[in-house]
């Protein structure tokens, strides 16, 4: 599983790709886009407080992201009227079970009802690790995680906000080493 500063990192850059800056309105969409990147792990709720933990976790589904995106956008209509297109706000709970795959550690049920869980072979992003403020893992693989997330979604940000090509491809050229060295140090890992 990827961990929380993933998911709500994943959240905060689907809000600014797709918020219009201008409209005071779309900047309250910051909130339900980090929500919605992270709800698919609140069924841990229901396994700390009833030890049920259900398989397949359907929250980590397609179904769950469509319909969350879809409650989330009628919630934000009728209550405060924010702005986010339908688009950005599936992208949002999308991106939770797209990165716990990427961890490779574990099956997804992505297409759920349809199909079997879903897993890749190789693992790009490390495992979130237990969360103890003690334990060196967790931090060691939060690093390495947000060494391989945070340089993607400043390439996506700047996309989305056609940032001028020369001073994009400069800037990913000074960081794409670094970037390749933690995406090589997770790939590395253990899994």
């Amino acid at each position: 599983m990827s961990s929380i500063m993933g998911h709500a990192a994943a959240g905060i850059t689907v809000f600014l790709s797709c918020a219009r800056w201008r409209d005071s309105r779309s900047r309250r969409a910051l909130v339900p886009c980090v929500i919605l990147a992270i709800c698919a792990d609140f069924d841990y709720f229901v396994v700390w407080a009833f030890g049920y933990a259900a398989k397949p976790r359907v929250t980590h589904s397609m179904v769950f992201a469509l319909a969350v995106a879809v409650v989330a956008r009628v919630a934000m209509r009728r209550v405060t009227a924010t702005w986010i297109s339908i688009t950005g706000l599936l992208t949002a709970s999308l991106s939770h079970p797209v990165l716990d795959l990427l961890v490779g550690a574990h099956t997804v049920p992505l297409f759920w009802p349809l199909g079997a869980e879903t897993s890749i072979s190789i693992g790009v992003l490390p495992s979130a690790g237990a969360l103890d403020p003690a334990n060196y893992y967790l931090w060691k693989n939060l690093l390495i995680e947000l060494g391989v997330l945070l340089p993607v979604f400043a390439l996506v940000i700047a996309l989305a906000r056609h940032t001028a090509g020369r001073d994009m491809a400069t800037r990913a050229m000074l960081i794409a080493p670094l970037w390749l060295a933690f995406v090589a140090w997770s790939i590395s890992l253990p899994r």
